[in-house]
């Protein structure tokens, strides 16, 4: 996705903050991906299982004003 589509920038600062490691639904093929982020980043290459879903939580996603969940399976939020 071109960066001007995207409403939450891939900075250092979101990847620190991001919460997508302690979600119920990523894992092991995420976690040895090192894929955080998705909310900027896009949907995972993985099979996943949706087991809960921290991004209503997230302070990433509330800086940005961000609604939806389970970006690791739908997608980066777009304009």
């Amino acid at each position: 996705m071109a960066e001007e589509n995207k409403i939450v920038p891939n900075t250092d600062e979101n990847v620190s903050r991001c919460l997508c490691p302690g979600c119920p639904t990523h894992n092991e093929c995420m976690e040895n991906n090192d894929e955080r982020l998705f909310c900027s980043r896009g949907k995972t290459e993985c099979d996943l299982e949706k087991r809960g879903c921290l991004c209503g939580t997230c302070p990433v996603e509330r800086e940005y004003g961000l609604t939806d969940f389970y970006y690791c399976a739908e997608g980066a939020a777009k304009k």
